[in-house]
């Protein structure tokens, strides 16, 4: 357990990394309940030519959102 707890601190912090090169927007939400995990996604809106990305870190009680929009060109 506390390995996998460590993983995650690991993760959200390369996810903090991520968001200070791709100059994202970061948010940091409390949980109702407990959660343990991580995820990217990627969607694209075809109108707009734009692709938003979203990385999620949820440790325990507190969960690491990162999202940032690029211009498809």
């Amino acid at each position: 357990m506390i390995q996998s707890i460590a993983l995650l601190l690991l993760i959200a912090t390369v996810f903090i990394f991520i968001s200070n090169q791709v100059e994202a927007d970061v948010y940091i939400q409390p949980i109702i309940g407990l959660m343990f995990g991580a995820l990217y996604s990627k969607e694209r809106f075809e109108e707009e030519n734009l692709v938003q990305n979203t990385l999620q870190c949820c440790i325990g009680f507190i969960s690491l959102t990162v999202i940032w929009i690029e211009k498809k060109e």
